[in-house]
């Protein structure tokens, strides 16, 4: 139960960070003009892609620490 919101919380912030990130790196430069929609399923998809690998990460983390934050 803890690592289900540990993921989904993980997930959701790192979605945000990401998809910030991803629109400042200005990467519909190397679609072709007036392709907003794939430009936008791309931005979602690559971030989802790795906030979804953080958010494992983080699952792991907490795994991992788990036994070193227990009395």
């Amino acid at each position: 139960m803890v690592e289900q919101i540990i993921y989904f919380s993980s997930l959701v912030i790192f979605f945000a960070i990401n998809l910030r990130i991803l629109r400042a790196l200005h990467i519909e430069n190397k679609f072709e003009k007036f392709k907003i929609w794939e430009i936008k399923a791309a931005y979602f998809l690559v971030s989802l892609g790795l906030a979804h690998m953080l958010a494992e990460i983080m699952v792991r983390f907490s795994t991992l620490f788990e036994g070193v934050f227990m009395v």
